[in-house]
């Protein structure tokens, strides 16, 4: 598996990134795998591209959305980076404005308002594919679970990941005062396979 994204200095940060607590999490509940195929939106600074990259090269395909030319510029540096520019594209589109990929494996939204694109993320998927909302406060969960019926999806699960780490000194162990705590929810879609 490419290792890219668990070595942080070799990528370059602008907007606030999925961190590889959350990454890791999404790749595992959704199954996802070499030869996959992935919609994410938006690309920020292109770190959960880079991941989900990582993991369905060398066969499968990352699209990333975005409509900001800083941060797609900046995300483009970091697949280029890393070496994935033939497994990642950074597409210079607004999601809201509809999703051109199909029978794609994952569709991961990281928006402000990414209910808006519920129902061209429900297109693009194929049955049985996930899509995985990242969203910052409660209500945003509560609003995208419950927009997401109306477009088909079963809503599998909604998280948060926590990471706290242990002092192991001779003197004595406990948890760590400080760490990465709270970064976002993680809610879990499924487009249902047909019957």
């Amino acid at each position: 598996m490419f290792n890219a994204f668990i070595e942080p200095k070799k990528l370059k940060r602008g907007p606030q990134v999925i961190t590889l607590k959350d990454a890791a999490v999404i790749s595992a509940f959704t199954g996802l795998q070499s030869g996959d195929s992935v919609v994410d939106a938006g690309a920020g600074s292109g770190w959960l591209a880079v991941y989900l990259g990582s993991i369905v090269a060398p066969s499968g395909k990352v699209v990333s959305y975005e409509n900001r030319e800083e941060f797609a510029s900046l995300a483009e540096k970091n697949v280029v980076r890393v070496g994935l520019d033939k497994v990642v594209e950074i597409k210079r589109a607004d999601v809201f404005q509809g999703i051109g990929e199909t029978e794609v494996d994952l569709v991961t939204l990281d928006l402000a308002d990414s209910e808006k694109a519920l129902a061209s993320a429900f297109q693009a998927l194929k049955p049985g594919g996930h899509c995985v909302g990242y969203l910052p406060c409660f209500e945003q969960v509560k609003k995208f679970v419950l927009e997401s019926k109306n477009f088909g999806f079963e809503h599998v699960r909604s998280i948060e990941v926590g990471v706290r780490e242990i002092l192991v000194r001779d003197y004595g162990c406990r948890p760590a005062t400080k760490g990465l705590t709270h970064t976002a929810f993680l809610s879990f879609l499924r487009k249902p396979r047909m019957p």
